[in-house]
């Protein structure tokens, strides 16, 4: 499936881009000295860099469910696959906010006004790091109940995948702003040579936790549960190395620790909340966890507020 829409969505734009070709033979100047054929090229050379990125992108997608489906089984399988499916519906709440950075930043970028570009994507950082961190750290704590009202008491073996993957949502987002950045910025070759190398590292690590410890090349035989070890790793150091890097050519100061306090703080309350009110309160969990997130958003509303940033 991944291969067929990479494969529709290059097709898509070498068809658009030649009909625009075909269509405006004789446009003179677009912008200055921009002509059709300059623009073309120039498109050309922005998208270049993904057409491998993304076949790569889909032959390492298909290699770890492989390596699931072989050393873990269809029940790790569905594990994994719940988990996941729970992250991605997190990320809802972000995929908003980063058409409107990119839009931002963009304009910022093209006027030449780095101090905005700066200032647009520190916000945007924090801002979707912090959604992310929330999210987590009210749902992490309700997992086995949550799991137990969606899917059915037969999926509670893979609650710690489920709690992890929770996580995923967090430094997805950042990774998400960084890549956004590269490439409001027309810095695309560097998102994909960071990428493949990012996959690269992934394909090995994911070998080395999902493998029977029996191979060949011994593993530590964790199936579902080290693939999404593996992808909170790989994903976390991805991040800021990507962070480092866009720091780096703006020479901007690289900011990190606000994710650790971030995480830490959002993930503690929502435990603290939890184990307060199970010892308190004698009613069915659903009323629980909803009077728990009243709680939990007015302390973190009260705690960002007042917070210096």
């Amino acid at each position: 499936m991944q291969c067929q829409q990479s494969f529709a969505l290059i097709v898509e734009w070498a068809l658009a881009s030649w009909l625009v070709i075909k269509i405006y033979p004789r446009l003179e100047s677009i912008n200055g000295d921009d002509t059709a054929k300059s623009v073309f090229f120039e498109f050309w050379d922005y998208c270049l860099p993904f057409i491998p990125y993304v076949w790569l992108g889909a032959l390492y997608i298909f290699t770890e469910r492989w390596m699931l489906q072989h050393w873990g089984g269809s029940v790790e399988q569905s594990y994994y696959a719940i988990a996941k499916q729970f992250g991605v519906i997190a990320l809802l709440a972000t995929s908003s906010i980063l058409n409107i950075a990119w839009k931002e930043i963009s304009e910022a970028y093209h006027n030449g006004d780095l101090k905005l570009v700066e200032k647009f994507y520190k916000n945007f950082s924090y801002a979707l790091y912090l959604i992310g961190a929330i999210i987590a750290g009210y749902f992490i704590p309700w997992a086995l109940e949550i799991l137990q009202l969606t899917v059915g008491s037969a999926y509670i073996d893979g609650v710690a995948v489920f709690m992890l993957m929770l996580l995923y949502p967090v430094h997805q987002s950042m990774g998400q702003i960084g890549g956004m950045m590269l490439m409001a910025t027309s810095k695309t070759r560097l998102k994909a040579i960071l990428g493949v190398i990012t996959m690269l590292v992934g394909i090995v690590t994911s070998y080395l936790m999902m493998a029977p410890t029996d191979s060949i090349i011994p593993g530590f035989g964790m199936a579902s549960k080290g693939l999404a070890i593996k992808m909170i790793l790989v994903q976390i150091i991805e991040v800021n190395v990507l962070a480092w890097f866009i720091a780096r050519n703006f020479n901007w100061k690289f900011e990190w620790l606000y994710q650790i306090s971030i995480l830490t703080i959002a993930i503690s309350i929502g435990w603290l909340i939890k184990i307060i009110l199970v010892s308190l309160i004698q009613v069915p969990f659903i009323f629980l966890m909803l009077l728990s997130g009243i709680i939990y958003f007015l302390i973190l509303s009260y705690l960002i507020y007042f917070s210096p940033k």
